[in-house]
């Protein structure tokens, strides 16, 4: 009975701990401000510098396919450079609207299936 006890807790300590490692992924989602699991200092330098020169193909290279690129496009990319240099300001508003206007984080229509690929 003692054991069992002392193995529940131990099971769940091992859950809390498995969960709080997960927030940091998950809480870059919509806060410019929490530094998500590709971030490197090197990709945000450049990043910065593309943003600063409105250069979207500095960007797009820097990126290698990741993230946004798969909603931010050259026409687009103005507009996505002054809402992350707003974001990191403070201000997500733009950002928001942004995301809202090509459906980023939008969860691209995830768990609506039905399931076939699960075979």
């Amino acid at each position: 009975m003692k054991s069992n006890i002392v193995l529940g807790f131990a099971a769940l300590a091992l859950g809390l701990v498995a969960i709080n490692s997960f927030k940091p992924v998950l809480a870059y989602r919509g806060d410019a401000s929490v530094k998500g699991p590709n971030y490197t200092e090197e990709r945000h330098e450049v990043n910065q510098n593309a943003f600063a020169k409105n250069d979207y193909k500095s960007w797009l290279a820097n990126m290698q396919g990741k993230g946004a690129t798969r909603a931010v496009n050259e026409s687009n990319f103005g507009e996505f450079a002054k809402a992350q240099l707003a974001a990191q300001k403070g201000d997500s508003t733009l950002l928001n609207a942004f995301r809202t206007k090509y459906g980023m984080g939008q969860g691209n229509g995830q768990g609506q299936g039905t399931g076939r690929h699960n075979r």
